[in-house]
């Protein structure tokens, strides 16, 4: 079970996040800023490319702004950007593997709003065809949509990648699951996730008599399901 209210905390105002699909197991291939926090039912409002949006504090991660020099310009809400970015970036010579000289001005929002919705690449293609397809090189149409999911998909492993260096358990995904380093798996014992203290064994004892293997912090008293462990590579980890 998700401690949302603890979860929450972790993010604030100003924040630069992804979105994390469940679906797919990817992160969104543009980011949104959050604008405010609410402790008290665990979720936070995030300005998203295309409108304020009220989410889950476990749908989002928080993300390096220096990651947003790789998105479309329209796509970049990491300073709210707009007219003024976009300029400062063509000003600046930045290169950009975006054909945004080649499509409408509206389709990479509207390809970030299928994605949002769980559209898969065939599917927003589709879409985005029967909307675009009149005056729109069908060619870089679907490299483009092709180029957003694989984006999407890249910044996942990339988030993995950079994590796997941790020295603590840490979190990647939704039910509260975490991946461990290789030194964890080897010493058996995992550190907590919130303060590093190296954790012990537990049961907890549920109704009719099921029992759960917990590993608990004895610092903080932080408590992980051992099934809920992964390894660096994300495979189930016996403990």
């Amino acid at each position: 079970m998700i401690d949302y209210w603890k979860l929450v905390k972790d993010f604030a105002a100003g924040d630069v996040v992804q979105r994390f699909d469940p679906t797919h197991g990817d992160l969104s291939p543009f980011v949104g800023r959050v604008t405010a926090t609410h402790p008290g039912i665990g979720f936070v409002d995030v300005q998203w490319p295309y409108g304020n949006e009220r989410m889950s504090s476990d749908d989002i991660v928080k993300v390096n702004p220096a990651f947003c020099r790789y998105l479309p310009p329209s796509l970049d809400f990491s300073y709210y950007a707009g007219y003024d970015v976009t300029k400062a970036r063509q000003a600046s010579g930045q290169e950009s593997p975006w054909r945004t000289d080649a499509l409408p001005p509206a389709f990479h929002r509207d390809l970030a709003v299928l994605w949002a919705k769980g559209a898969g690449e065939v599917g927003a293609y589709d879409e985005l065809w029967h909307r675009y397809a009149n005056g729109t090189d069908d060619e870089v149409l679907r490299d483009e949509v092709a180029k957003f999911y694989r984006f999407a998909r890249n910044a996942a492993e990339l988030r993995i990648q950079n994590f796997a260096q941790k020295s603590a358990a840490y979190w990647v995904a939704q039910n509260r699951q975490f991946r461990v380093t290789q030194d964890e798996i080897v010493s058996r014992k995992p550190s907590c996730p919130k303060c590093g203290k190296q954790m012990r064994k537990t049961t907890y004892k549920m109704d009719k008599g099921a029992r759960t293997r917990l590993f608990a912090c004895p610092k903080c008293l932080f408590l992980l399901k051992r099934d809920n462990l992964l390894s660096p590579d994300g495979a189930p980890v016996e403990w």
